[in-house]
């Protein structure tokens, strides 16, 4: 009987140990996050520019067959990559930062994602979005080293809502593109 409450008690320890973990991690990625909308709040100024903040913007409008017109208003907010200085070629290489995402076709989706300034993963994606029931619902996904560690609400069922794999899937697209980005002359 002793040993049963022993491993009962092993196990309960670990997984409040864990639990702590995991809020740490979420309580630094807001952190960071709030960091990064402040200096959002520059954007497009002239202190944006001066304190070599940067900024990439993608605007389509497509026109699919079924759903008709489909509007997508993105900003990238760069940041330089973090093992830069301006004595070596890499100096212009940028990592995407934060990124705001508006679509809108039959419904308004917005969503925000957060890249750390050190290593370029992503850390946090925000969404907004219709449910089915004619409410807006909001999800918050947070992750570590690519692995979803924590989802707010963790049960919002929405057509609009991308998976926690799906905003990987993104994350990876913009850094791509940024990469890219890194090559023009």
């Amino acid at each position: 009987m002793k040993k049963i409450i022993f491993i009962a008690m092993a196990i309960s320890i670990s997984q409040f140990a864990l639990a702590q973990s995991t809020e740490k991690k979420v309580s630094r990625i807001r952190e960071q996050y709030n960091s990064a909308q402040e200096v959002a709040k520059f954007m497009n100024d002239d202190e944006w520019m001066e304190n070599e903040c940067h900024t990439l913007t993608f605007k389509s409008k497509i026109n699919y067959a079924g759903r008709g017109k489909v509007e997508h208003d993105t900003k990238v907010l760069l940041t330089r990559a973090a093992e830069t200085n301006e004595n070596t070629d890499d100096f212009n290489t940028f990592r995407p930062w934060l990124t705001r995402e508006n679509i809108v076709y039959s419904a308004g989706i917005y969503r925000e994602m957060l890249f750390d300034k050190v290593t370029g993963k992503l850390l946090f994606c925000y969404q907004r979005a219709p449910l089915s029931n004619g409410d807006v619902g909001e999800v918050r996904f947070y992750y570590d080293n690519g692995k979803l560690i924590k989802a707010v609400p963790d049960n919002v069922k929405s057509y609009y809502i991308r998976t926690p794999k799906e905003i990987i899937s993104i994350a990876e697209s913009v850094k791509k593109m940024v990469a890219n980005y890194n090559y023009i002359d």
